[in-house]
């Protein structure tokens, strides 16, 4: 992933970074990477008008039809407002980015290993939930930083620093920064997890679910990136971790 201070194109960082050199290819073929997918997703943000007029969501809840309000245990994708295609990635994307997850975790995993690790590295106790929220919003070195972060701590806190995430989303946004803790913790995490592991996974894609559900619903210009990265991180934990009764 691109360190890179601001967009070659755009001129503003997005909410996961897009190396430089990806381009965008064939548009009539489905992307290979999820690179490729946001930029272009951010190529056609940019051709939507600076005003859109979105739907009355309020409206469309008052005709909602009450016999089809989801019933307890239902995937949580069956209750959302219907998305757009650009909110919703088809099948054949969702199929290329399982491949290109595993390879992605395969390449983190590996640079993890060979990440120098400080004597005294300067993160919060393992307790330290307020703690750990001021220093993941608030970190100083980009990726570098993040890098060595996820090198130092081992699997239980890997997995209870993804469930403090959850916890810290908003409801109605995707911030950069947790995209980017979100990516890498993601990557970070090893193939087989028990229960309980599985659960907070869940939890946390039933809560990107629920934020891209709203974002889609008034999708001007600048939100366009955002869907794109909630798509990722839907499809990280769907595909990379086998839940797809999720989609």
């Amino acid at each position: 992933m691109d360190d890179s201070p601001s967009d070659i194109v755009y001129g503003q960082r997005g909410a996961l970074p897009v190396p430089r050199n990806v381009v965008p290819g064939d548009l009539s073929t489905e992307p290979e990477s999820g690179e490729q997918y946001m930029l272009r997703v951010r190529m056609e943000a940019a051709s939507i008008p600076n005003v859109v007029v979105a739907n009355n969501r309020h409206q469309l809840l008052l005709t909602s039809n009450p016999e089809k309000l989801p019933l307890v245990g239902t995937s949580p994708a069956s209750h959302c407002l219907p998305l757009n295609s650009v909110a919703q990635p088809s099948g054949e994307w969702l199929s290329d980015f399982e491949r290109y997850f595993a390879q992605q975790r395969r390449h983190f995993r590996a640079a993890l290993a060979a990440t120098n690790i400080a004597a005294n590295p300067d993160v919060p106790g393992i307790s330290q939930a307020k703690e750990w929220r001021t220093y993941c919003y608030n970190i100083s070195d980009g990726n570098c930083q993040m890098l060595a972060t996820l090198a130092h701590i081992d699997q239980p806190m890997t997995m209870r620093l993804l469930k403090w995430m959850t916890t810290w989303l908003s409801k109605d946004q995707l911030r950069r920064v947790e995209a980017i803790w979100l990516w890498y913790l993601l990557l970070s995490l090893d193939s087989l997890l028990d229960h309980e592991d599985t659960h907070a996974l869940r939890e946390l894609c039933r809560a990107l679910l629920r934020i891209r559900s709203i974002v889609a619903t008034s999708f001007f210009q600048e939100r366009g990136e955002e869907i794109a990265s909630l798509n990722i991180l839907v499809a990280a934990v769907t595909r990379g971790y086998r839940q797809r009764d999720l989609e």
